[in-house]
């Protein structure tokens, strides 16, 4: 396999492993969210125990203070709000996923993720590479909002259904 081929199969595992984890996040933040009084101070807990890693990496690393190459006061407005961005990512999460699971949170998360960089990417904008819009970029997001939309559909039904109840399944369970 070329070098290229290789790095391109190592990203896309590690991108994979890496959406695994973010696939667990609003799960485990939600668990959090539940001993906590308030959403906000889940996602605050859940941000400070990422800055708390990220300090500690730095440090070890050598790498702390930041140190830029572009004098800060030059760079861009909008490069400040990528934290701002996971506050709401993390937030919305915490009040959402436990109330319609994870599957059409992070479907519709990720298909709203792929719409994103396709603009961008097709306008070159946000410091992105310039890459058109080509009819299989296109192909790939339509089946993912497609896939949104199947699972929304998948949760209409499974709320229409009537569950159940424990005691009277587990007394036909026994009859038979």
């Amino acid at each position: 396999m070329h070098s290229s081929g290789l790095f391109l199969l190592l990203a896309i595992l590690i991108g994979l492993g890496a959406g695994f984890l973010l696939g667990t996040q609003p799960s485990i933040n939600g668990q959090l969210g539940r001993n906590v009084q308030h959403p906000l101070q889940a996602s605050m807990i859940s941000f400070a125990s990422g800055t708390a890693i990220l300090f500690v990496l730095c440090l070890a690393s050598g790498n702390f203070p930041p140190h830029f190459s572009t004098p800060a006061s030059q760079l861009p407005w909008w490069i400040w709000f990528g934290g701002a961005i996971g506050v709401v990512l993390v937030t919305s999460s915490l009040i959402l996923v436990p109330r319609i699971g994870s599957l059409p949170w992070f479907a519709a998360v990720m298909t709203g993720q792929t719409v994103a960089a396709l603009v961008l990417d097709h306008f070159g904008m946000l410091g992105n590479p310039h890459a058109h819009a080509s009819p299989l970029r296109l192909l790939g997001t339509g089946l993912l909002v497609a896939g949104v939309l199947v699972i929304v559909q998948a949760k209409r039904m499974e709320q229409r259904q009537v569950p159940i109840p424990a005691q009277v399944a587990g007394e036909s369970a026994q009859e038979e």
